[in-house]
């Protein structure tokens, strides 16, 4: 052995004391068996620990670590969490808030509620100025009592029975009842007119017959006369002169007959003419009555209805709350104050109406929402750690986007373009207090369950990403 394997060997000997520990326990641990205990004696330090087997506790250690990993993808493969998109919003009523206006322009005389109170369906809330709703009813009822009367008497005058204004009637009645009897006298006395006109036309007729008869009986007499005294003319016993008297006296009476048989058919026309003037006056006479009759039934029902749309005027003088309500908003106008037509005076929320949650959500989440999703609904007003949250339904989701209002709250909006999503209310049950009153306006917070998603996919898909966007030109 050379001197300077020597030193070698004493210097390793000094800077690694546990390699004569080593041989002594060698029989601790097993040697490679390809070299012999004289090789291996000799060796360099670095063949040497390579040589040695690995300690226990650092195989354990890497079989530990792999467990570890293939559980921990094992898991993230099989466990899902909920998907949730969140969206603020505010409590509303499945109703809609009640706007109270008036219906004309007016004065207002009284205001008989304040915001927040508490009012019952026909509860009055202001009282405007009635002069000039008051002015028109009174002149529609004026209009409809004078087309009533009107209607009494052309009634009265077909029906063929008297009208009389009894005592206590209004103007328009004593009126009626006067135009009814003048009218009666006018036609009872055109009656009694053509009943004369007949009855001259009858007497004269009369008097032309009976003058008929007694001409007839001459003309007889008078053709006898002449045919005896043709006879004694033949006879040679009387004289032409007498026959022709005869003959010319015969002719009178024919011609007296003839002049009165005219004046019979003259008489008779006479008397037909009068009768059937009597009965065109007479029908004239009710048919002017019928047609006034309808034209003034006609005229009162379109009043009746106009009187329908003043009362309904005068009525809404009265503003009134049309269901149980919250007063929630009152214009700023006081008493004496002129508030125009259909301007709002008043914003009413309904009481004892199903609430829902109007809610905004953006539209790179609207794709994940359907109809019948669970939802979690935090109060703002109440800390959900304290009072716990509520239970509802998606509804409604909008067919499209609505502008972000600029003017609106920034926590309660969006600024980008959002859907509307409306949440039914189902369960208030998960509330910890009996005391919480949920009320239209409070501002929520909104968690839609969307689905779930495993847990491996929160790894996954930013690689997949990675992939599909790396390795191009943008």
């Amino acid at each position: 052995m050379s001197v300077s394997e020597s030193r070698s060997r004493r210097l390793a000997a000094r800077l690694f004391p546990a390699r004569r520990n080593a041989r002594r326990s060698s029989s601790l641990r097993s040697a490679p068996p390809s070299r012999p205990a004289a090789v291996t004696q000799f060796q360099s330090d670095a063949m040497e620990v390579g040589g040695r087997t690995p300690p226990h506790i650092a195989r354990l250690t890497l079989y530990g670590i792999a467990a570890l990993i293939v559980t921990a993808v094992t898991l993230a493969s099989v466990s899902h969490v909920d998907t949730i998109v969140m969206a603020q919003g505010r409590v509303t009523t499945v109703s809609p808030n009640l706007v109270v206006q008036p219906l004309e322009t007016s004065v207002i005389r009284e205001i008989h509620v304040k915001v927040g109170d508490v009012v019952a369906k026909g509860a009055p809330l202001a009282t405007l100025d009635p002069t000039f709703s008051q002015a028109d009813l009174d002149a529609s009822r004026i209009r409809v009592r004078a087309f009533d009367a009107t209607i009494d008497r052309l009634k009265a005058e077909l029906g063929g029975h008297d009208f009389v204004a009894a005592s206590g009637a209004n103007a328009d009645e004593v009126l009626q009842g006067n135009l009814f009897a003048q009218r009666q006298r006018f036609y009872q006395s055109q009656m009694r007119n053509f009943d004369a006109q007949i009855a001259s036309a009858q007497a004269n007729l009369k008097t032309s017959q009976e003058e008929e008869a007694v001409l007839v009986e001459r003309l007889d007499t008078m053709a006898a006369i002449e045919k005896m005294r043709s006879n004694l003319m033949a006879k040679e016993v009387g004289s032409q002169l007498n026959l022709l008297l005869s003959r010319d006296a015969r002719l009178d009476v024919q011609t007296s007959l003839a002049r009165v048989r005219g004046s019979i058919a003259d008489y008779e026309h006479k008397v037909d003419k009068a009768q059937a003037d009597r009965d065109v006056f007479a029908e004239d006479f009710r048919k002017t009555a019928y047609q006034e009759l309808v034209e003034t039934v006609a005229k009162r029902n379109g009043a009746a209805e106009d009187l329908k749309k003043v009362e309904l005027r005068r009525e809404l003088i009265m503003l009134t709350a049309p269901a149980d309500a919250i007063v929630l908003e009152i214009a700023n106008r006081t008493v004496g104050s002129v508030v125009r037509e259909a301007e709002t005076l008043f914003i009413l929320v309904p009481r004892d109406v199903p609430l829902q949650a109007e809610v905004n959500v953006e539209g790179k989440d609207i794709g994940r929402l359907e109809v019948g999703q669970p939802v979690r609904i935090k109060f703002e007003a109440f800390p959900f750690q304290k009072f716990g949250t509520a239970a509802g339904t998606v509804r409604v989701v909008s067919n499209d986007a609505f502008a972000p209002d600029q003017k609106a709250e920034t926590s309660h909006r969006t600024q980008v373009p959002y859907f509307r999503v409306l949440v039914d209310i189902v369960d208030l049950k998960h509330l910890r207090s009996d005391r919480i009153q949920i009320t239209p306006g409070m501002a929520v917070t909104a968690e839609l369950k969307t689905g779930t998603r495993s847990v491996i996919s929160y790894f996954l898909y930013p690689i997949l990403r990675g992939l599909d966007e790396s390795i191009r030109e943008p």
